[in-house]
């Protein structure tokens, strides 16, 4: 199993996201209040955006260089994946 798939991932991804924004909405001590929830809802959902988006860089950018290593050492190179979700 490649560690690296974003099937692997993602569903752990996701429940942490949403776990994070529970804890902050619910939680009397650390929620901020008024225009500051929703400002910081907004800079965390940002930074998670982000954070996914510099993951997926590195995955495929791991799978390239797999690739590139593959046909470098003679190999026939791993078939892409057909769509985000499918399996070959």
């Amino acid at each position: 199993m490649k560690i690296l798939n974003i099937r692997v991932w993602g569903p752990f991804y996701i429940v942490g996201i949403l776990l994070v924004l529970y804890i902050m909405w619910t939680v009397e001590e650390i929620r901020p209040q008024g225009l500051a929830l929703f400002i910081t809802t907004f800079i965390v959902l940002l930074l998670v955006g982000f954070n996914f988006y510099v993951i997926y860089g590195e995955v495929k950018a791991h799978e390239d260089k797999e690739d590139k290593n593959r046909e470098l050492s003679g190999l026939d190179p791993i078939p892409k994946k057909k769509g985000f979700l499918k399996r070959n």
